[in-house]
């Protein structure tokens, strides 16, 4: 039998009646906001002049419209969740087992009987999210009295209650009728006593006549509304992508201007450019290989070392040097594998950096510029019954 895990509508219900409220409680001072900035307004200007508009929509978006969106997205997601956690609950209740025959709290016999089992936090501080623990309600056959126990058969210890005058324990005695459970409260010391009552039946609600038609506003049930919605979060978004884009361009100019001085020498300009440099330097039948043209364009190249006099090391070492200064202000670099040396043979590999960010990445050598960035402000508009100007 399921205790905590309910039909999906329960759920349902459950999370668009909490929206409506949110969606209710907030809305207020989005309107409280309008009125007052329309009432203060010029009598030559106009609430959906686009300055104006942009401000109303921003508080909007700020108070109902932002949050309204992000429960409809996760609101099946949500729903799924809960229901899996409250399954686990019931999985953990019919599972759980005492690990030992408990003895009476209060005549010390065993042979009790379970009457109940539920979930409970062991700590009077525990927060809503914390593990639960099963509690085990038990009768006693001999002397006709409860006791309770965890899973562990570790014995439960309730707060006692004091008397507010005394502060001597109370005792206290249950009485249930069909529609409460009475607890009466004395002091076995100064005879102070009250009652306390337990409803067994809730109460009828008064039925909410805007409930359905708010239902449809404040949980997005009109695609077009919805619809509308999504498209200008999406073109607030962008907004704010290209403003940050801006303002990191400005911080960081000289990285741009340095990047627009970088020389971008083609494959077959490459080639003449090096075998040149590099028969100065005593490296001669310098030849490039077929290019790779994946995310990146690499391309080996191989050469013979002229200078015979010239150490296996010194002529690797002499090559890197030369073909890293040869490179220098253009927008291809030597590969991280290096030279490969063999009786005067070199190789290597070369790669080209086309993209703004792997540009930016040789003018800063490897490190991120440091640019500030900043969001501006988003802008959005909306209507229910109130007037928001899209």
């Amino acid at each position: 039998m399921s205790i905590h895990l309910k039909e999906r509508k329960y759920y349902e219900d459950a999370y668009d009646h909490f929206t409506v409220e949110w969606g209710r409680r907030n809305l207020v001072h989005y309107e409280k906001f309008y009125l007052e900035f329309t009432s203060k307004l010029p009598d030559d200007d106009q609430i959906d002049r686009p300055g104006n508009a942009a401000l109303t929509n921003l508080f909007y978006m700020q108070t109902v419209g932002d949050a309204l969106l992000d429960r409809y997205e996760s609101r099946e997601r949500d729903i799924t969740k809960q229901m899996a956690k409250d399954k686990t609950k019931d999985e953990q209740i019919v599972s759980a087992r005492l690990a030992e025959e408990p003895y009476c709290h209060h005549c010390h016999k065993q042979g009790l009987r379970i009457t109940d089992k539920m979930l409970m936090h062991r700590s009077e501080d525990a927060t809503y999210d914390d593990p639960e623990d099963v509690l085990f309600m038990l009768h006693c056959p001999h002397c006709d009295k409860n006791s309770t126990f965890w899973e562990d058969g570790t014995p439960r210890k309730s707060k006692p209650t004091l008397c507010e005058k005394c502060k001597t324990e109370m005792t206290h005695k249950t009485s249930k009728a069909k529609t409460a459970v009475t607890i009466t409260y004395t002091c076995p010391s100064c005879g102070h006593n009250y009652k306390g009552k337990l409803a067994l039946t809730s109460r009828n609600e008064k039925p909410d006549p805007d409930y359905d038609k708010d239902r449809v506003y404040f949980c997005l049930l009109d695609k077009a509304f919805r619809d509308r919605l999504f498209a200008i979060r999406d073109g607030f978004e962008e907004a704010a992508r290209l403003g940050r884009m801006i303002e990191e361009r400005q911080a960081n100019q000289h990285i741009y201007d340095a990047i627009a001085e970088i020389k971008k020498p083609k494959i077959a300009e490459l080639s003449t450019i090096l075998a040149s440099i590099l028969e100065k330097a005593g490296y001669i039948e310098f030849r490039l290989d077929k290019p790779e043209m994946g995310k990146d364009v690499t391309v080996g190249f191989s050469c013979l070392d002229n200078k015979s006099e010239r150490s296996d090391y010194d002529s690797e070492k002499g090559l890197k040097k030369t073909v890293q200064k040869a490179l220098e202000d253009t927008n291809w670099r030597l590969m991280s594998d290096g030279i490969r040396y063999r009786l005067g043979y070199l190789s290597g590999r070369l790669r080209a950096y086309e993209r703004e960010e792997d540009l930016k990445a040789l003018i800063t050598r490897g490190k991120k510029p440091n640019a500030k960035l900043s969001d501006p402000s988003k802008v959005i508009t909306d209507n229910r019954g109130t007037e928001i100007i899209l």
